[in-house]
């Protein structure tokens, strides 16, 4: 997640995806329309989705809260990664309401027995970091 959202980040030129920090008011509007229609364009806050294979770790959880992503939609679930042997670290039902409160739209569990068997299969052969 944090690799995602770091190229993001340099893709935008700006360290919030939410807001355009070259704008004085921070917010963006939208150019992609003529210049007749851009003196009645609307601003709003920029809207960006993260996609993941599984819940966040407690470090890209803190990082999507940080970025200004809008939604993060995840596949399989801690429990899955920990059946692997991942350490996900202390990330709590209570973690994903913060989110909620903080504007992010969260939605869980998209095609989690798709994503766990890809992580069952992974973790009979790829590398688990911090694996005593």
């Amino acid at each position: 997640e944090t690799v995602a959202i770091q190229l993001a980040q340099r893709r935008l030129g700006s360290f919030t995806l939410m807001l355009d920090e070259n704008k004085e008011d921070g917010l963006f509007y939208d150019e992609s329309h003529d210049d007749d229609e851009k003196e009645s364009s609307t601003p709003r806050k920029r809207q960006f989705e993260l996609f993941t294979s599984c819940e966040p770790c407690a470090m890209c959880l803190g990082a999507t809260l940080w970025s200004g992503v809008s939604r993060i939609v995840c596949a399989a679930t801690k429990d899955d990664a920990q059946s692997i042997g991942f350490d996900e670290g202390p990330v709590f039902e209570q973690s994903y309401e913060h989110l909620e409160k903080a504007g992010i739209q969260v939605t869980r569990n998209i095609l989690r027995e798709d994503a766990a068997k890809v992580l069952q299969r992974y973790g009979t052969s790829g590398r688990i970091y911090n694996r005593g």
